[in-house]
């Protein structure tokens, strides 16, 4: 995502649970404790975080308070990541100019649902992730790891149960 953002000419900075060095397009990455910092900063904020303990409802009406008046929103992960009554409330003030979702805080999201008929939401059917390379990379992940469970090596994509990701 940032590198097709620094195609649009953008400024991307990250945020990060751990000490990483900047990648794929990313400037700066920052500590979790730049969050307020980030969100007055950014005219988009993009939401590519995993759903854990500590980022459900990480998009909330004081996260929403801190946003730059007038950015726009895009989450491609997992939509309880954002609060759904708090999104409504700030694309309705003005708080956050528009939302581009790609996944929903509740799914599937009740035909009722006000994101529906907002003139400043765009959804998509939980598709961001797909991608013509996908399969490929999948089957490459596999060999590797089968490479390496092989030779005894560590394997490439291990999910850390404990921190959900």
């Amino acid at each position: 995502m940032a590198r097709r953002a620094v195609a649009f000419g953008m400024h991307v900075l990250a945020l990060d649970e751990w000490a990483v060095p900047p990648s794929d397009g990313v400037r700066e990455v920052w500590g979790r404790d730049r969050f307020p910092e980030l969100l007055a900063a950014s005219d988009v904020v993009a939401v590519c975080c995993p759903l854990t303990a500590q980022t459900k409802d990480l998009f909330n009406d004081a996260a929403f308070s801190q946003m730059k008046r007038g950015a726009f929103l895009v989450n491609v992960t997992r939509g309880e990541i954002i609060s759904g009554e708090a999104l409504v409330r700030a694309l309705q003030d003005g708080r956050c100019a528009g939302a581009a979702l790609d996944v929903a805080p509740l799914e599937p999201l009740p035909a009722e649902h006000p994101l529906w008929t907002l003139e400043n939401v765009v959804m998509t059917p939980h598709t961001a992730g797909a991608s013509q390379l996908r399969a490929s990379r999948n089957l490459d992940r596999f060999c590797e790891n089968l490479r390496r469970a092989r030779n005894g090596e560590s394997l490439v994509g291990i999910v850390d149960k404990q921190l959900g990701y």
